[in-house]
């Protein structure tokens, strides 16, 4: 599901990019506990306008960064602000299939993404397929209860149904095959997790945006 226009305007205003440099990048890095792993090839899903581009090339040092969105008016932004690096490739795709080959990444980042995905299971899946062993899910997200209330439904536009909280997201996460090593949430509106593919998963390659067995 797109971005309505309040939503848009909301996360391209500066002190909404305040925030993400000053309070959140902080915090997402320090899911780590300073230990940063090498990261030579990225992915983040739905790239909007840009800014977790940003964290991704220089806050964790990705070599190159992939990003995806739905919305072609979020990849012509972010073409535009970095002007055909050679690093960064941009394609139009959906979370729940993504057109990449599986164990591509040894980083996939979602900030706040998922909550816009009707089917957020089949993109968690999705992202377990492309990651390397090994690799690092770095996840931002907003939960039912920010979403699913009344002032939330009036200014904007999410799925309704099939919503998630901080215990709902990990239940995936594990169901799918992942080791949760860091999490924090904010009274249960919000939080971010830090969740690692195995070392050692023997994982088939499909054909991209098929969820491979493990």
């Amino acid at each position: 599901m797109k971005l309505n226009k309040l939503e848009r305007y909301i996360v391209r205003h500066p002190a909404r990019l305040w925030l993400q440099k000053q309070l959140e990048q902080p915090l997402l890095l320090g899911l780590f506990n300073h230990n940063l792993p090498s990261v030579e090839h990225a992915l983040e899903i739905g790239c909007g306008f840009g800014q977790g581009i940003s964290l991704i090339r220089e806050g964790f040092g990705a070599g190159t960064v992939t990003a995806v969105d739905l919305d072609d008016e979020m990849l012509k932004y972010c073409g535009a602000r970095y002007q055909q690096k050679s690093w960064l490739s941009l394609f139009q795709a959906d979370a729940t299939r993504l057109p990449f080959a599986a164990n591509s990444f040894e980083l996939v980042c979602d900030f706040a993404v998922f909550h816009h995905v009707p089917d957020w299971q089949a993109a968690v899946a999705e992202v377990f397929r492309v990651l390397r062993p090994g690799g690092a899910f770095v996840i931002e997200e907003l939960y039912r209860a920010a979403i699913c209330n009344p002032l939330s439904r009036r200014l904007f536009e999410h799925p309704q149904q099939n919503r998630f909280n901080h215990a709902e997201l990990h239940d995936c996460l594990r169901a799918n095959g992942f080791d949760i090593t860091n999490s924090r949430h904010l009274w249960g509106l919000a939080g971010v997790t830090l969740a690692i593919k195995p070392s050692g998963i023997c994982q088939r390659d499909y054909s991209a945006g098929v969820s491979s067995g493990v």
